[in-house]
């Protein structure tokens, strides 16, 4: 091996290291201001692992989706560092705005919660970015790395995780922020869609592929 593919695979192996310190950094945020406040009873009890669970889904929604990503497509490249980094940057705020729009006073919470719904959009759209910079190369034909399945899984990604990222941006505008009856804000009910639309995308498509191979 040259000293050149030995600098690149150090790069790289830092890099993941890196990845990994953030997502379980993210991850221990979480757990402990889900502490800071012991339920007194068992309805109490179930909103706070209900509010921890949702945070929770995003960054091992994202985790695994980056984690699929990076193992097909070169992080070492400038481009993708700074799409890596932002990524970074993004997942490390999500459990301090997420805790920060659980504890805001209501007349913060417009604001906290649009925070929240930038910082969890951009997550999803720089996914979407190095998901489509993974289907970029195939189709060029400077990686052959994919099967037919997993290349319409990427494209699939893509469009999925576009779409989430943009419907978490876009809720963060003023029009979203009004009161429903019987339904809440209908900022946070479009984010559970988004959620639900995205999950929804991916395990239709595994299906899919399952029966292909039977």
């Amino acid at each position: 091996m040259s000293d050149e593919q030995t600098e690149v695979r150090r790069i790289r192996v830092r890099i993941e290291s890196l990845s990994d310190l953030v997502f379980g950094l993210a991850l221990s945020i979480g757990s402990i201001a889900l502490i800071q406040h012991i339920p007194q009873d068992s309805s109490e009890l179930t909103s706070e692992v209900g509010t921890f669970a949702f945070s929770f889904l995003i960054i091992v929604g994202v985790w695994l989706a980056y984690t699929r990503t990076v193992s097909v497509l070169p992080v070492e490249t400038p481009g993708m560092q700074v799409l890596n980094l932002a990524l970074l940057f993004c997942v490390v705020l999500e459990p301090f705005l997420y805790y920060v729009l659980q504890v805001a006073p209501s007349g913060f919470l417009d604001f906290s919660s649009a925070a929240f719904a930038l910082d969890t959009g951009s997550m999803m759209a720089l996914l979407s970015g190095m998901a489509y910079a993974t289907v970029r190369q195939e189709t060029k034909g400077k990686a052959h790395r994919l099967s037919p399945d997993l290349l319409t899984g990427f494209k699939i990604a893509t469009a999925a995780w576009a779409f989430a990222g943009g419907v978490f941006i876009v809720s963060a505008s003023e029009v979203f922020w009004v009161s429903i009856p019987s339904i809440g804000y209908l900022r946070f009910s479009i984010w559970y869609v988004a959620l639900v639309a995205f999950f929804a995308s991916r395990v239709a498509h595994r299906m899919k592929a399952k029966k292909r191979e039977t």
